[in-house]
């Protein structure tokens, strides 16, 4: 057995719905970005999810949606309410097996917790140390520690400081906004569609472990954009209908716990899909770019981590997120773990290959 046949061995495809009903919540948050980053990389959505998200947006009232505009981030790649949700789910997630019980564990926690995850989503995409050594439980269990030192890192972004400062002041009335959104998402727009996920998830489940069985190095490589070190234990696989193009990974280091990563339902489409001319403008859609050029530059004389990239870039780690996920879709980089942490890794020879098919279709 090969360590790729090895590694596909660990991988546990299943549908998880309390991932699904996240996904599905952000996605409807955030559509129009998500439309917009769908035609900056030429993929194309597809017709049944459209018509999920236009049924959605029908049984939402107009209060409901300017509510979901308020607590969920203004782009794909900022953390506001989502963050606050991953987080609450990873702690728990393994008792949390529907959207009810995720909800019914959002209901219980403390509001000061819930508002201290949303002050590290909007503190670490700007990069900002504002924790003045204290540690995260203490901050957590403590709401006017939690009130001072926001009050004290103050945002470039005057009203966006002043929204997290009255988010944090009002922790109670916070929860109690938030939770109403996801209530009634949860029964007027996700219930209705509920039974039609499990079932495209599932088949999404079915084949890529069959994907994964067969071609094993080139299903995590291609598909995962992974190193075969990644998968160094149990690993559950949640295939997302709603995602449709996404590699999410969480290592768990908790000895135990299995790590978790979310695949797109169509991952194998876009990932294996021919080089054609369409496939050369994206890629000097993305070189053209001069932060993505600079990411490419560097990676090829060594291999980054995401914060380190950002700190050299002088990015958010948002941005970074953006911008590699661009090279991601072109397989242009690679994920690999060294010494317990997660590294960008070019793929020269797929660079050089681009080059050379670029030169072939200007210059036939």
């Amino acid at each position: 057995m090969t360590e790729w046949e090895a590694a596909a061995g660990r991988l546990r495809f299943s549908y998880h719905e309390v991932i699904e009903f996240m996904a599905a919540v952000s996605l409807v948050a955030q559509e129009k970005h998500m439309k917009e980053f769908a035609r900056e990389v030429h993929f194309s959505l597809d017709d049944e999810l459209l018509q999920m998200i236009d049924g959605v947006k029908a049984c939402l009232s107009k209060h409901l949606k300017e509510e979901m505009a308020v607590f969920f981030s203004d782009n794909l790649f900022t953390g506001r309410l989502d963050y606050v949700l991953v987080q609450v789910y990873l702690g728990d997630r393994e008792t949390l097996s529907s959207p009810e019980q995720l909800l019914a564990c959002y209901r219980a926690k403390p509001a000061t917790e819930l508002v201290s995850h949303l002050a590290i989503a909007i503190y670490n995409d700007e990069k900002m140390e504002w924790m003045q050594g204290h540690d995260w439980l203490s901050i957590r269990e403590d709401h006017g520690l939690l009130l001072r030192l926001v009050e004290a890192a103050r945002l470039q972004d005057q009203a966006e400081h002043e929204a997290l400062l009255e988010h944090v002041r009002y922790a109670e009335e916070y929860k109690q906004r938030t939770l109403l959104v996801l209530e009634q998402f949860h029964e007027r727009a996700y219930l209705p569609m509920r039974d039609r996920l499990r079932e495209l998830g599932e088949a999404g489940a079915m084949k890529y472990q069959s994907l994964f069985a067969e071609q094993p190095e080139l299903a995590i490589r291609e598909m995962m954009r992974s190193d075969v070190d990644l998968i160094d234990k149990e690993t559950d696989v949640h295939i997302s209908y709603i995602s449709q193009v996404r590699v999410g990974i969480h290592r768990e280091e908790q000895q135990g716990r299995s790590h978790l990563i979310i695949l797109g339902v169509n991952n194998d489409a876009f990932a294996w899909q021919r080089e054609d001319q369409e496939t050369i403008e994206r890629f000097l859609k993305v070189i053209a770019d001069k932060r993505r050029l600079e990411m490419i530059e560097l990676l090829h004389h060594k291999n980054y981590y995401g914060n380190e990239l950002a700190q050299v870039l002088g990015l958010t780690p948002a941005a970074i997120s953006y911008h590699t996920n661009m090279l991601f879709d072109l397989n242009l980089i690679h994920l690999i773990r060294v010494d317990n942490r997660i590294y960008y890794e070019l793929d020269k020879d797929k660079v050089g290959y681009y080059w050379e098919q670029t030169k072939r279709i200007l210059l036939p």
